[in-house]
């Protein structure tokens, strides 16, 4: 008896505050209670039963608005005690924005040069040289990062024009290109904000996108808004090659997949998708295959592969980390390469 009274004594004295951090993924909010009410079961936390039914609603609001407003959104679920002579834990739910910048700016931060790999992409070299003479190809490269592609193009004589969202990219970019004595113009700003980046139209031969539409997309409609605004800035004949992450095996993914897929990196598509983003707009589907396959056979030994990352997020395994290998995830990364009509 006299155990259990200090016992009771001592629970008193017992307080529980912390947070949990989730990304913002409408469709996980169901995962996102259970791992709260875990918390509150694990530290025996009395909480106020009409403040507990108020959560799920909370929560399903602030995962929305943080996913609407960018999918590197943050949500904070924030629990402290009451205030004495109140008892129990009371809640708070916040939400911090992401950009895409700042994501860029931590793998500069954290991850060792060079980011993207140190050789351009075969597939855009080829297709590049496919179109004859350098001079009289201006290309136009969208996400072009710290200039893996753009700089190598410029460096074989073709007249390069590049856009990009962040800061510290475009500054290497143009540091690079001024020391290497290069004819490059670099845009800062939003691909689909035409007063960011004001595009010649109808003058680029050969527009790239490479790892852009797989990262950053996140459905038809904006898909369909890219498309459309590349197809005004290519020539009659023009190419556009860009890379996305296409569904395999006909998995068709639901909501939550989708969602997920934006978090992680890897935007997916079906084909549908993509016919109906490319519906009644003047491009024409050449060539479709896969990036792995391709890179892998015409990159340089010393080459392959660019990043200690790449085939596995190819293969779309920051999506779906299968740890059985005798299953593959149902997407992967492609090589898209349309000609203006």
């Amino acid at each position: 008896m006299l155990k259990e009274a200090v016992w009771r004594e001592l629970q008193e004295r017992f307080v529980a505050r912390g947070q949990v951090t989730m990304p913002c993924v409408p469709g996980m909010l169901h995962n996102c209670l259970d791992r709260i009410a875990g918390i509150f079961q694990s530290i025996g936390a009395k909480v106020d039963s009409e403040a507990v039914s108020e959560i799920p609603r909370n929560l399903a609001l602030k995962l929305q608005e943080g996913f609407d407003a960018s999918v590197h959104s943050t949500l904070f679920f924030q629990y402290e005690p009451v205030e004495p002579p109140g008892d129990g834990l009371r809640f708070d739910i916040k939400i911090q924005v992401g950009t895409i910048a700042q994501q860029y700016q931590k793998w500069l931060d954290n991850r060792e040069p060079p980011l993207f790999g140190t050789h351009p992409d075969a597939k855009l070299m080829a297709v590049a040289a496919a179109l004859g003479e350098p001079s009289q190809v201006p290309v136009l490269d969208v996400g072009a990062g710290t200039g893996r592609n753009t700089i190598p193009l410029a460096q074989a004589g073709y007249p390069v024009d590049a856009v990009e969202l962040t800061p510290e990219f475009v500054q290497q970019m143009k540091s690079q290109a001024q020391e290497l004595g290069l004819p490059v113009r670099v845009f800062l700003g939003d691909i689909l904000a035409p007063r960011e980046v004001k595009l010649r139209p109808a003058h680029y031969r050969l527009v790239v996108l490479a790892e852009v539409v797989a990262s950053h997309f996140k459905n038809v409609e904006q898909l369909r808004l890219l498309l459309a605004r590349m197809a005004d800035c290519l020539q009659s004949g023009g190419l556009l090659l860009f890379s996305m992450f296409l569904t395999v095996d006909d998995y068709e993914p639901n909501e939550v997949a989708r969602q997920l897929s934006q978090v992680n990196w890897s935007c997916l598509f079906t084909r549908q998708d993509l016919a109906e983003a490319i519906t009644q707009l003047p491009l024409e589907i050449l060539a479709d295959e896969s990036v792995v396959e391709y890179e892998k056979k015409h990159q340089p030994i010393e080459a392959w592969p660019p990043t200690g990352w790449f085939i596995k997020w190819c293969e779309g395994e920051n999506l779906f980390p299968l740890k059985d290998r005798d299953f593959k995830s149902p997407l992967e990364l492609r090589w898209i390469l349309c000609r203006r009509k």
